[in-house]
Protein backbone atom coordinates (compact mmCIF):
# COMPACT_ATOMS: atom_id res chain seq x y z
CA UNK A 1 0.00 0.00 0.00
CA UNK A 2 1.34 3.65 -1.07
CA UNK A 3 2.05 6.11 1.90
CA UNK A 4 -0.83 8.25 -0.42
CA UNK A 5 -3.10 5.65 -0.45
CA UNK A 6 -2.56 5.20 3.65
CA UNK A 7 -2.82 9.15 4.34
CA UNK A 8 -6.34 9.41 2.26
CA UNK A 9 -8.41 8.35 5.65
CA UNK A 10 -6.20 11.00 7.49
CA UNK A 11 -6.59 13.53 4.67
CA UNK A 12 -10.42 13.14 4.90
CA UNK A 13 -11.30 12.95 8.58
CA UNK A 14 -8.94 16.59 8.86
CA UNK A 15 -11.09 17.87 6.31
CA UNK A 16 -14.26 16.99 7.56
CA UNK A 17 -13.25 18.22 11.51
CA UNK A 18 -12.17 21.20 9.56
CA UNK A 19 -15.85 21.55 8.43
CA UNK A 20 -17.30 20.80 11.55
CA UNK A 21 -15.19 23.30 13.31
CA UNK A 22 -15.95 25.93 10.76
CA UNK A 23 -19.79 25.37 11.16
CA UNK A 24 -19.79 25.75 14.94
CA UNK A 25 -18.13 29.23 14.75
CA UNK A 26 -20.29 29.80 11.99
CA UNK A 27 -23.14 28.86 14.72
CA UNK A 28 -21.67 30.25 17.65
CA UNK A 29 -21.15 33.66 15.09
CA UNK A 30 -24.82 33.66 14.60
CA UNK A 31 -25.70 32.95 18.63
CA UNK A 32 -26.38 35.83 20.48
CA UNK A 33 -24.73 35.78 24.76
CA UNK A 34 -27.00 36.08 27.78
CA UNK A 35 -25.83 36.73 30.87
CA UNK A 36 -27.99 34.67 33.66
CA UNK A 37 -29.23 36.99 36.40
CA UNK A 38 -30.98 36.28 39.88
CA UNK A 39 -33.96 34.64 39.86
CA UNK A 40 -34.06 33.88 35.85
CA UNK A 41 -36.13 30.92 34.78
CA UNK A 42 -35.45 29.77 31.03
CA UNK A 43 -38.93 29.80 30.45
CA UNK A 44 -39.08 33.20 31.31
CA UNK A 45 -35.89 34.15 29.02
CA UNK A 46 -37.81 32.63 26.31
CA UNK A 47 -40.83 34.39 27.27
CA UNK A 48 -38.87 38.23 26.94
CA UNK A 49 -36.26 37.19 24.00
CA UNK A 50 -37.47 34.10 21.58
CA UNK A 51 -39.78 34.57 18.49
CA UNK A 52 -41.91 31.76 19.64
CA UNK A 53 -41.65 31.12 23.73
CA UNK A 54 -42.58 27.35 23.58
CA UNK A 55 -38.92 26.95 21.98
CA UNK A 56 -37.30 27.02 26.14
CA UNK A 57 -37.40 23.16 25.49
CA UNK A 58 -34.63 23.70 22.73
CA UNK A 59 -32.64 25.95 24.31
CA UNK A 60 -32.99 23.88 27.63
CA UNK A 61 -31.24 21.07 25.13
CA UNK A 62 -28.72 23.85 23.48
CA UNK A 63 -27.46 24.93 26.89
CA UNK A 64 -27.85 21.53 28.49
CA UNK A 65 -29.65 22.92 31.43
CA UNK A 66 -30.52 20.33 34.03
CA UNK A 67 -33.27 22.28 35.87
CA UNK A 68 -35.16 25.38 33.31
CA UNK A 69 -36.21 26.55 36.94
CA UNK A 70 -32.94 26.50 38.58
CA UNK A 71 -30.16 28.48 36.60
CA UNK A 72 -27.04 29.58 38.23
CA UNK A 73 -26.59 33.60 38.06
CA UNK A 74 -23.85 34.83 36.07
CA UNK A 75 -23.48 31.81 33.42
CA UNK A 76 -24.10 32.32 30.20
CA UNK A 77 -26.82 30.59 27.75
CA UNK A 78 -26.04 30.48 23.81
CA UNK A 79 -29.18 31.63 21.80
CA UNK A 80 -29.49 31.52 18.23
CA UNK A 81 -30.17 34.74 16.50
CA UNK A 82 -32.73 32.89 14.70
CA UNK A 83 -34.90 32.60 17.20
CA UNK A 84 -34.68 35.83 18.50
CA UNK A 85 -38.38 38.15 18.14
CA UNK A 86 -37.78 40.99 16.02
CA UNK A 87 -39.47 43.99 16.52
CA UNK A 88 -39.73 47.30 14.35
CA UNK A 89 -37.66 50.06 15.89
CA UNK A 90 -38.13 53.57 15.09
CA UNK A 91 -35.95 56.55 15.04
CA UNK A 92 -36.41 59.20 17.07
CA UNK A 93 -35.74 63.39 16.85
CA UNK A 94 -33.26 64.42 18.92
CA UNK A 95 -32.66 68.16 17.52
CA UNK A 96 -34.16 70.15 15.12
CA UNK A 97 -32.87 73.37 13.94
CA UNK A 98 -34.62 75.22 10.87
CA UNK A 99 -36.95 73.61 8.09
CA UNK A 100 -36.73 69.93 8.29
CA UNK A 101 -39.56 67.64 6.86
CA UNK A 102 -41.00 64.14 7.12
CA UNK A 103 -42.76 62.73 3.91
CA UNK A 104 -44.75 59.42 4.64
CA UNK A 105 -47.76 57.52 2.54
CA UNK A 106 -49.97 59.64 4.94
CA UNK A 107 -47.79 62.83 3.80
CA UNK A 108 -46.24 65.37 4.88
CA UNK A 109 -45.30 67.06 7.59
CA UNK A 110 -42.45 69.45 9.44
CA UNK A 111 -40.15 67.42 12.10
CA UNK A 112 -40.29 68.25 15.75
CA UNK A 113 -37.99 67.01 18.54
CA UNK A 114 -39.59 64.24 20.01
CA UNK A 115 -40.98 62.37 16.61
CA UNK A 116 -40.57 58.81 15.89
CA UNK A 117 -39.96 57.85 12.37
CA UNK A 118 -40.50 54.68 10.99
CA UNK A 119 -39.38 52.58 8.22
CA UNK A 120 -39.86 53.79 4.68
CA UNK A 121 -40.26 57.72 5.69
CA UNK A 122 -38.32 60.17 3.64
CA UNK A 123 -36.52 63.34 6.05
CA UNK A 124 -35.54 66.25 3.97
CA UNK A 125 -33.88 69.37 5.35
CA UNK A 126 -33.54 72.62 4.05
CA UNK A 127 -30.94 74.83 3.48
CA UNK A 128 -29.48 76.51 6.80
CA UNK A 129 -31.28 73.42 8.62
CA UNK A 130 -30.46 70.22 10.14
CA UNK A 131 -31.75 67.20 11.98
CA UNK A 132 -30.22 65.02 14.45
CA UNK A 133 -31.64 61.06 14.94
CA UNK A 134 -31.34 58.25 17.67
CA UNK A 135 -31.71 54.83 17.01
CA UNK A 136 -32.30 52.26 19.53
CA UNK A 137 -29.08 50.99 19.99
CA UNK A 138 -27.97 54.56 20.79
CA UNK A 139 -26.60 55.27 17.24
CA UNK A 140 -26.66 58.77 16.05
CA UNK A 141 -27.32 60.56 12.85
CA UNK A 142 -26.59 63.89 11.95
CA UNK A 143 -28.21 65.09 8.16
CA UNK A 144 -26.71 68.64 7.55
CA UNK A 145 -28.99 71.02 5.29
CA UNK A 146 -30.00 70.30 1.89
CA UNK A 147 -29.87 66.80 2.32
CA UNK A 148 -32.66 63.61 1.74
CA UNK A 149 -32.52 60.32 3.26
CA UNK A 150 -34.72 57.42 3.63
CA UNK A 151 -35.00 54.98 6.60
CA UNK A 152 -34.55 51.66 5.75
CA UNK A 153 -34.60 48.31 7.60
CA UNK A 154 -35.10 49.17 11.15
CA UNK A 155 -35.08 45.91 12.99
CA UNK A 156 -34.59 45.54 17.04
CA UNK A 157 -33.54 42.01 18.22
CA UNK A 158 -36.42 41.66 21.23
CA UNK A 159 -34.57 43.37 24.27
CA UNK A 160 -31.23 42.53 23.55
CA UNK A 161 -29.74 45.72 22.27
CA UNK A 162 -28.98 44.85 19.22
CA UNK A 163 -30.61 46.55 15.96
CA UNK A 164 -30.30 46.59 12.13
CA UNK A 165 -30.18 50.14 10.82
CA UNK A 166 -30.54 50.87 7.06
CA UNK A 167 -30.44 54.29 5.44
CA UNK A 168 -30.35 55.61 1.83
CA UNK A 169 -28.89 58.47 1.21
CA UNK A 170 -30.34 60.37 -1.97
CA UNK A 171 -28.56 63.46 -1.87
CA UNK A 172 -26.71 66.18 0.54
CA UNK A 173 -24.78 64.75 3.68
CA UNK A 174 -25.03 62.29 6.90
CA UNK A 175 -22.61 62.17 10.21
CA UNK A 176 -23.16 58.93 11.77
CA UNK A 177 -21.87 57.94 15.41
CA UNK A 178 -22.28 54.48 15.78
CA UNK A 179 -22.67 52.65 19.01
CA UNK A 180 -19.24 49.95 18.54
CA UNK A 181 -21.38 46.04 18.62
CA UNK A 182 -19.91 43.21 19.06
CA UNK A 183 -22.71 40.99 19.08
CA UNK A 184 -23.80 38.83 16.24
CA UNK A 185 -27.02 40.63 14.80
CA UNK A 186 -26.00 44.29 15.13
CA UNK A 187 -25.36 46.27 11.83
CA UNK A 188 -25.35 49.72 11.24
CA UNK A 189 -26.00 50.79 7.23
CA UNK A 190 -25.76 53.86 4.19
CA UNK A 191 -27.00 53.28 0.96
CA UNK A 192 -26.44 55.39 -1.86
CA UNK A 193 -26.27 55.05 -5.78
CA UNK A 194 -22.82 55.29 -5.66
CA UNK A 195 -21.29 53.66 -2.59
CA UNK A 196 -22.23 51.18 0.27
CA UNK A 197 -20.90 51.73 3.48
CA UNK A 198 -21.16 49.28 6.16
CA UNK A 199 -20.15 49.34 9.98
CA UNK A 200 -20.84 47.85 13.83
CA UNK A 201 -18.85 50.55 15.26
CA UNK A 202 -17.23 53.75 14.06
CA UNK A 203 -17.68 57.56 13.32
CA UNK A 204 -17.94 58.34 9.64
CA UNK A 205 -19.40 60.61 7.26
CA UNK A 206 -21.31 59.98 3.90
CA UNK A 207 -22.06 62.42 0.95
CA UNK A 208 -23.49 62.21 -2.26
CA UNK A 209 -23.20 65.63 -4.60
CA UNK A 210 -25.71 67.11 -7.19
CA UNK A 211 -23.91 64.90 -9.95
CA UNK A 212 -24.23 61.54 -8.29
CA UNK A 213 -20.99 61.09 -6.91
CA UNK A 214 -20.57 59.43 -3.49
CA UNK A 215 -17.53 60.45 -0.77
CA UNK A 216 -17.09 58.53 2.67
CA UNK A 217 -14.80 59.28 4.93
CA UNK A 218 -13.95 57.77 8.34
CA UNK A 219 -12.86 59.45 11.21
CA UNK A 220 -12.96 56.36 14.12
CA UNK A 221 -13.23 52.78 13.21
CA UNK A 222 -13.40 50.95 10.54
CA UNK A 223 -15.73 51.16 7.47
CA UNK A 224 -16.48 48.42 4.34
CA UNK A 225 -17.04 51.06 1.21
CA UNK A 226 -18.34 48.82 -1.85
CA UNK A 227 -19.41 49.96 -4.74
CA UNK A 228 -19.31 48.63 -8.37
CA UNK A 229 -19.36 45.13 -7.09
CA UNK A 230 -15.47 46.40 -5.08
CA UNK A 231 -15.42 46.46 -1.51
CA UNK A 232 -12.91 48.84 0.25
CA UNK A 233 -11.89 49.21 4.20
CA UNK A 234 -11.33 52.31 5.39
CA UNK A 235 -9.73 52.42 8.36
CA UNK A 236 -9.28 56.01 10.71
CA UNK A 237 -8.22 58.86 8.56
CA UNK A 238 -9.31 57.86 5.07
CA UNK A 239 -11.79 58.27 2.61
CA UNK A 240 -13.07 57.39 -0.94
CA UNK A 241 -14.63 59.11 -3.77
CA UNK A 242 -16.88 56.64 -6.36
CA UNK A 243 -19.33 57.16 -8.98
CA UNK A 244 -22.42 54.65 -9.88
CA UNK A 245 -21.18 51.80 -11.17
CA UNK A 246 -17.86 52.25 -10.70
CA UNK A 247 -15.68 50.86 -8.09
CA UNK A 248 -14.34 52.66 -4.75
CA UNK A 249 -11.61 54.68 -5.39
CA UNK A 250 -8.50 53.28 -2.69
CA UNK A 251 -8.33 54.54 0.24
CA UNK A 252 -7.50 58.15 0.42
CA UNK A 253 -5.89 59.84 3.28
CA UNK A 254 -7.70 62.71 4.82
CA UNK A 255 -6.15 65.97 5.25
CA UNK A 256 -5.45 66.57 9.12
CA UNK A 257 -6.65 68.18 11.66
CA UNK A 258 -6.16 72.50 11.71
CA UNK A 259 -4.12 73.51 14.44
CA UNK A 260 -6.84 75.78 16.40
CA UNK A 261 -4.42 76.39 19.62
CA UNK A 262 -4.40 79.86 19.14
CA UNK A 263 -8.12 80.79 18.77
CA UNK A 264 -9.43 82.93 22.36
CA UNK A 265 -10.99 80.91 24.82
CA UNK A 266 -13.32 83.87 25.96
CA UNK A 267 -15.37 86.03 23.35
CA UNK A 268 -16.53 88.96 25.18
CA UNK A 269 -17.06 91.44 22.07
CA UNK A 270 -19.76 90.58 18.97
CA UNK A 271 -19.03 89.89 16.31
CA UNK A 272 -16.74 87.11 16.72
CA UNK A 273 -13.85 86.46 14.27
CA UNK A 274 -11.66 83.06 14.38
CA UNK A 275 -9.15 82.29 11.81
CA UNK A 276 -6.24 79.41 11.42
CA UNK A 277 -3.32 78.53 9.80
CA UNK A 278 -4.15 77.61 6.51
CA UNK A 279 -2.31 74.55 5.73
CA UNK A 280 -1.36 73.02 2.04
CA UNK A 281 -3.57 71.87 -0.45
CA UNK A 282 -6.84 73.05 0.75
CA UNK A 283 -9.81 74.78 -1.18
CA UNK A 284 -12.19 75.56 1.96
CA UNK A 285 -12.59 74.76 5.31
CA UNK A 286 -15.66 73.30 6.97
CA UNK A 287 -16.75 75.34 10.29
CA UNK A 288 -19.17 74.04 12.72
CA UNK A 289 -20.49 74.89 16.07
CA UNK A 290 -22.39 72.52 18.77
CA UNK A 291 -23.27 73.37 22.40
CA UNK A 292 -20.54 72.65 24.57
CA UNK A 293 -21.86 69.34 25.99
CA UNK A 294 -24.29 68.59 22.89
CA UNK A 295 -22.93 67.09 20.45
CA UNK A 296 -26.56 66.76 18.37
CA UNK A 297 -27.52 70.52 18.40
CA UNK A 298 -25.80 71.85 15.20
CA UNK A 299 -26.28 75.74 15.33
CA UNK A 300 -24.05 76.72 12.70
CA UNK A 301 -22.98 74.91 9.64
CA UNK A 302 -20.86 76.33 6.88
CA UNK A 303 -17.77 76.03 4.07
CA UNK A 304 -15.49 78.77 3.92
CA UNK A 305 -13.58 79.96 1.25
CA UNK A 306 -10.81 80.74 3.71
CA UNK A 307 -9.34 80.07 6.78
CA UNK A 308 -11.54 82.01 8.92
CA UNK A 309 -15.62 82.80 10.08
CA UNK A 310 -17.38 85.51 11.51
CA UNK A 311 -20.04 85.16 13.78
CA UNK A 312 -22.46 87.88 15.28
CA UNK A 313 -25.56 86.32 16.78
CA UNK A 314 -24.14 83.55 19.24
CA UNK A 315 -26.22 83.93 22.39
CA UNK A 316 -23.81 83.85 25.69
CA UNK A 317 -22.80 80.44 26.48
CA UNK A 318 -19.95 77.33 26.39
CA UNK A 319 -19.46 75.89 22.45
CA UNK A 320 -17.41 73.49 20.62
CA UNK A 321 -15.96 74.55 17.33
CA UNK A 322 -15.34 71.70 14.76
CA UNK A 323 -13.09 73.09 11.59
CA UNK A 324 -11.97 70.39 8.90
CA UNK A 325 -10.28 71.34 5.63
CA UNK A 326 -11.37 70.02 2.37
CA UNK A 327 -9.67 68.42 -0.07
CA UNK A 328 -9.46 69.07 -3.75
CA UNK A 329 -11.11 65.74 -4.84
CA UNK A 330 -13.98 67.45 -2.17
CA UNK A 331 -12.78 65.10 0.21
CA UNK A 332 -13.15 66.37 4.03
CA UNK A 333 -10.27 66.04 6.86
CA UNK A 334 -10.48 65.18 10.18
CA UNK A 335 -11.92 67.67 12.98
CA UNK A 336 -10.01 70.61 15.04
CA UNK A 337 -11.43 70.91 17.97
CA UNK A 338 -11.67 74.09 20.10
CA UNK A 339 -14.02 75.17 22.87
CA UNK A 340 -14.64 78.23 23.49
CA UNK A 341 -17.10 80.58 25.75
CA UNK A 342 -19.03 83.77 24.32
CA UNK A 343 -19.83 86.42 27.03
CA UNK A 344 -20.79 89.40 25.12
CA UNK A 345 -24.26 90.21 26.71
CA UNK A 346 -25.15 93.22 27.98
CA UNK A 347 -23.02 94.58 24.94
CA UNK A 348 -21.39 97.96 25.75
CA UNK A 349 -22.73 101.13 24.48
CA UNK A 350 -21.61 103.14 21.91
CA UNK A 351 -19.36 105.98 22.83
CA UNK A 352 -20.11 109.47 21.24
CA UNK A 353 -17.19 111.37 22.18
CA UNK A 354 -14.38 112.32 22.49
CA UNK A 355 -13.32 110.63 18.94
CA UNK A 356 -11.02 107.99 18.87
CA UNK A 357 -6.98 109.84 19.25
CA UNK A 358 -8.85 113.38 20.11
CA UNK A 359 -6.70 116.30 22.51
CA UNK A 360 -8.71 117.59 24.51
CA UNK A 361 -7.26 120.81 25.86
CA UNK A 362 -7.13 122.60 29.39
CA UNK A 363 -7.11 119.09 31.76
CA UNK A 364 -10.99 118.57 31.86
CA UNK A 365 -12.31 115.70 29.51
CA UNK A 366 -16.23 115.09 29.07
CA UNK A 367 -16.75 111.49 27.98
CA UNK A 368 -20.21 110.46 26.58
CA UNK A 369 -21.72 107.51 25.34
CA UNK A 370 -25.31 106.33 23.81
CA UNK A 371 -27.64 104.31 25.88
CA UNK A 372 -28.87 100.63 25.21
CA UNK A 373 -32.22 100.23 25.06
CA UNK A 374 -33.06 98.22 28.97
CA UNK A 375 -29.49 99.71 30.42
CA UNK A 376 -29.64 101.94 33.23
CA UNK A 377 -26.73 101.97 34.48
CA UNK A 378 -22.87 102.14 33.32
CA UNK A 379 -19.30 101.69 34.61
CA UNK A 380 -16.69 103.52 33.66
CA UNK A 381 -12.74 103.56 33.73
CA UNK A 382 -9.92 105.20 32.18
CA UNK A 383 -6.43 103.99 32.42
CA UNK A 384 -3.16 105.69 31.23
CA UNK A 385 -2.80 102.42 28.93
CA UNK A 386 -4.43 100.21 26.57
CA UNK A 387 -4.19 97.31 29.21
CA UNK A 388 -5.99 98.99 31.74
CA UNK A 389 -3.26 98.31 34.18
CA UNK A 390 -3.57 99.78 37.86
CA UNK A 391 -4.19 101.92 39.28
CA UNK A 392 -6.68 103.23 37.29
CA UNK A 393 -7.44 107.00 36.31
CA UNK A 394 -10.92 106.57 37.02
CA UNK A 395 -13.45 103.35 37.95
CA UNK A 396 -16.80 104.10 38.75
CA UNK A 397 -20.04 103.27 38.76
CA UNK A 398 -22.88 105.42 37.01
CA UNK A 399 -26.54 105.48 37.44
CA UNK A 400 -28.87 106.53 34.60
CA UNK A 401 -26.07 109.13 33.61
CA UNK A 402 -24.68 109.26 29.73
CA UNK A 403 -21.76 111.47 30.03
CA UNK A 404 -18.89 112.15 32.59
CA UNK A 405 -16.56 115.03 33.76
CA UNK A 406 -12.94 113.92 34.26
CA UNK A 407 -9.93 115.78 35.24
CA UNK A 408 -6.68 114.92 34.25
CA UNK A 409 -3.22 116.07 33.90
CA UNK A 410 -1.33 116.57 30.64
CA UNK A 411 -0.89 113.06 28.78
CA UNK A 412 -1.79 110.31 26.90
CA UNK A 413 -5.00 107.91 28.29
CA UNK A 414 -7.69 105.18 27.78
CA UNK A 415 -10.95 104.82 28.46
CA UNK A 416 -14.07 102.62 27.95
CA UNK A 417 -17.02 101.87 29.24
CA UNK A 418 -20.11 98.89 30.02
CA UNK A 419 -23.27 98.41 30.50
CA UNK A 420 -24.45 97.10 33.84
CA UNK A 421 -28.47 95.34 33.71
CA UNK A 422 -31.29 96.38 36.37
CA UNK A 423 -30.06 92.93 38.02
CA UNK A 424 -26.98 94.36 38.63
CA UNK A 425 -25.01 91.94 36.55
CA UNK A 426 -22.56 93.67 34.27
CA UNK A 427 -21.44 93.06 30.73
CA UNK A 428 -17.91 93.44 29.66
CA UNK A 429 -16.50 96.57 28.51
CA UNK A 430 -16.13 97.83 24.73
CA UNK A 431 -12.85 98.44 22.93
CA UNK A 432 -10.40 100.67 25.05
CA UNK A 433 -10.65 104.57 23.11
CA UNK A 434 -7.29 106.59 23.15
CA UNK A 435 -7.52 110.57 23.82
CA UNK A 436 -4.72 112.90 25.22
CA UNK A 437 -5.20 116.03 27.14
CA UNK A 438 -2.67 118.91 26.63
CA UNK A 439 -2.44 122.11 27.65
CA UNK A 440 -4.34 125.05 26.60
CA UNK A 441 -2.12 126.99 23.80
CA UNK A 442 -0.33 129.72 25.33
CA UNK A 443 -1.33 133.22 24.73
CA UNK A 444 2.09 134.37 22.41
CA UNK A 445 4.09 137.47 23.73
CA UNK A 446 3.98 139.85 20.39
CA UNK A 447 7.82 140.66 19.82
CA UNK A 448 9.39 143.94 18.95
CA UNK A 449 7.61 145.53 16.22
CA UNK A 450 8.88 146.31 12.78
CA UNK A 451 8.13 149.43 11.29
CA UNK A 452 8.19 149.83 7.41
CA UNK A 453 6.96 151.81 5.11
CA UNK A 454 3.05 150.08 4.79
CA UNK A 455 2.77 150.63 8.59
CA UNK A 456 4.38 148.14 11.54
CA UNK A 457 4.46 144.56 11.58
CA UNK A 458 3.73 142.49 14.40
CA UNK A 459 5.54 139.17 14.86
CA UNK A 460 5.16 136.18 17.63
CA UNK A 461 6.35 132.70 18.04
CA UNK A 462 3.56 130.00 16.93
CA UNK A 463 4.75 128.13 19.86
CA UNK A 464 3.17 124.52 18.07
CA UNK A 465 1.66 123.91 14.79
CA UNK A 466 -1.59 123.55 13.45
CA UNK A 467 -2.49 127.13 15.47
CA UNK A 468 -4.51 130.10 14.21
CA UNK A 469 -4.60 133.49 15.96
CA UNK A 470 -6.59 135.93 17.29
CA UNK A 471 -5.50 139.55 17.09
CA UNK A 472 -6.76 142.37 19.23
CA UNK A 473 -6.02 146.43 18.93
CA UNK A 474 -7.23 148.85 21.50
CA UNK A 475 -6.70 152.40 23.21
CA UNK A 476 -7.28 151.03 26.14
CA UNK A 477 -5.18 147.88 28.34
CA UNK A 478 -8.28 146.28 29.25
CA UNK A 479 -9.62 146.08 25.58
CA UNK A 480 -13.03 147.15 26.99
CA UNK A 481 -13.96 148.39 22.65
CA UNK A 482 -11.14 146.41 20.46
CA UNK A 483 -10.79 148.80 17.53
CA UNK A 484 -9.69 145.66 15.45
CA UNK A 485 -10.67 141.64 16.30
CA UNK A 486 -9.27 139.63 13.84
CA UNK A 487 -8.21 136.01 13.41
CA UNK A 488 -5.18 135.25 11.18
CA UNK A 489 -3.64 132.21 10.46
CA UNK A 490 0.22 132.77 10.46
CA UNK A 491 1.75 134.25 13.22
CA UNK A 492 2.02 137.58 12.42
CA UNK A 493 0.04 140.84 11.74
CA UNK A 494 0.07 144.40 9.98
CA UNK A 495 -1.07 147.05 12.09
CA UNK A 496 -1.32 150.26 9.13
CA UNK A 497 0.55 153.64 10.75
CA UNK A 498 -2.45 156.30 11.93
CA UNK A 499 -2.20 159.09 13.47
CA UNK A 500 -0.23 159.38 16.91
CA UNK A 501 -1.36 157.98 20.35
CA UNK A 502 -1.01 154.73 22.16
CA UNK A 503 -2.33 151.51 21.12
CA UNK A 504 -2.42 148.26 22.64
CA UNK A 505 -2.51 144.73 20.91
CA UNK A 506 -2.75 141.16 22.39
CA UNK A 507 -2.48 137.82 20.77
CA UNK A 508 -4.52 134.65 21.74
CA UNK A 509 -3.90 130.66 20.16
CA UNK A 510 -5.95 128.04 18.85
CA UNK A 511 -5.97 125.08 18.28
CA UNK A 512 -7.19 122.94 15.39
CA UNK A 513 -10.52 121.93 17.57
CA UNK A 514 -11.49 125.82 18.27
CA UNK A 515 -9.91 125.64 21.68
CA UNK A 516 -8.56 129.09 22.75
CA UNK A 517 -5.94 129.50 25.15
CA UNK A 518 -5.21 133.03 27.37
CA UNK A 519 -4.79 135.85 25.60
CA UNK A 520 -1.09 136.80 25.65
CA UNK A 521 0.77 139.76 27.14
CA UNK A 522 -0.69 143.29 25.58
CA UNK A 523 1.81 145.10 23.75
CA UNK A 524 1.94 149.01 24.25
CA UNK A 525 2.62 150.43 20.92
CA UNK A 526 3.33 154.65 20.48
CA UNK A 527 2.79 156.53 17.33
CA UNK A 528 3.83 159.79 16.77
CA UNK A 529 0.74 162.66 15.67
CA UNK A 530 1.68 163.14 11.61
CA UNK A 531 -1.48 165.81 10.89
CA UNK A 532 -4.72 163.40 9.98
CA UNK A 533 -2.93 159.97 10.09
CA UNK A 534 -4.97 159.10 13.31
CA UNK A 535 -8.15 159.78 12.22
CA UNK A 536 -6.80 157.26 8.94
CA UNK A 537 -5.35 154.73 11.70
CA UNK A 538 -8.60 154.55 13.58
CA UNK A 539 -10.76 153.90 9.88
CA UNK A 540 -8.10 151.32 9.14
CA UNK A 541 -8.57 149.16 12.28
CA UNK A 542 -12.52 149.47 12.41
CA UNK A 543 -11.99 147.72 8.94
CA UNK A 544 -10.19 145.04 9.89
Amino acid sequence: MSEDTRLKPLVRFVSILSLLLLAAAAARAAEWSYVVRPGDTLIGIAENYLSQPARWGRLQALNEVADPFRLMPGTRLRIPVAWLRRDAAVATVIHVRGSVRRVSPEGEAPVRVGDRLGSGETLASAEDSNASLRFVDGSRLLVSEGSRITLGRMVEYGGTGMAETTIRLHGGQIDSRVQPQHRPAARYRIESEALNLGVRGTDFRVAVGADGAARGEVSSGRVLATGGRRTVGLDAGYGTVARAGEAPAAPIALAPAPALDGLPRRVELLPLRFAWPAGEGNTGWRVRIFPEDDGDALLADEVSSTPSVQYGDLPDGRYRLLVRAVAGNGLEGLDGEHRFEIAARPEPPLMTAPAAGAVLRGGEATLRWARPLGIGAFRLQVADDPAFSPPLRVDLAIDADTRHTVHLPAGDFHWRIASVMPDGRAGPFGLPQPFSVRPLPEGPDVGAPEEDGEGVLLRWHAGEPDLSFRVQVARDAAFGEPLADERVAEPQFRLPRGGGGTYFVRVQAIDGNGNAGPFGRPQQIDFPAPGPWPLLLVVLLIAL
